[in-house]
């Protein structure tokens, strides 16, 4: 999550408009600060499902040479690529939302990571695609040799990660596991008596995890 003139919003994922001259908005990180892009004419219907159609709309407006992410013509472009729906990709999943909360033992659960849903590849808030394997491997080093959590990222630790289960396809039919979504499913404790308040409020709704990774480009 990240934040956008006080409001929590997930970053590289758009979303409808009511309202105004656009039909869509998404939040992106520019420099280090959260830019806000707003793309789409209301008053035009999407026909991405017409081949012909998005084929023509991909060519006029030469979205193959589209990549900067801070622009309205990268998102309008993403709204007309195959493979996906338009409510695909405004869908908001539940990664890292608190799913649910046990007071007595300081406990909140939820899926630290989704990366396939329903067969399809999961785009995360960096814009960014995980495999299922890769995550397994990050996920059992995570727990091996560190299990730490803190606020946002930031200064001493104010819990842990007690309960972990990576979900993949095979590990879930080899458990009799069904499962939608593959991803990272945690319980993590909280230490901290003011971090627990704010959860208890609702003012701390989600986590999320950090680390670092080597990117690679390649073609599709």
């Amino acid at each position: 999550m990240a934040e956008y003139q006080g409001e929590k919003v997930t970053l590289n994922k758009p979303r409808r408009i009511t309202g105004g001259n656009k039909k869509f908005e998404v939040f992106v990180e520019s420099g280090g600060k959260v830019k806000r892009v707003s793309f789409g004419d209301p008053n035009m219907e999407i026909r991405r499902d017409d081949p012909k159609a998005r084929a023509n709309f991909r060519a006029r407006h030469n979205c193959d040479s589209k990549k900067d992410k801070t622009t309205a013509g990268y998102w309008s472009c993403r709204m007309w690529e195959g493979g996906t729906s338009v409510s695909q990709l405004t869908k908001h999943n539940i990664e890292g939302q608190i799913l649910k909360a046990d007071d007595e033992q300081r406990l909140v659960y939820g899926w630290a990571s989704v990366v396939t849903e329903k067969g399809e590849p999961v785009v995360d808030r960096q814009g960014d695609v995980i495999e299922p394997e890769t995550l397994v491997k990050a996920v059992n080093s995570f727990m091996e040799n560190i299990r730490v959590g803190k606020e946002m990222h930031k200064g001493d630790q104010i819990g842990a990660v007690i309960h972990s289960m990576p979900i993949t396809k095979e590990i879930g039919e080899s458990l009799g596991i069904q499962s939608d979504r593959e991803g990272w499913v945690v319980a993590f404790k909280v230490y901290d008596d003011d971090v627990w308040a704010r959860v208890k409020s609702g003012e701390l709704a989600a986590f999320s995890i950090g680390g670092r990774a080597v990117k690679e480009s390649y073609d599709a």
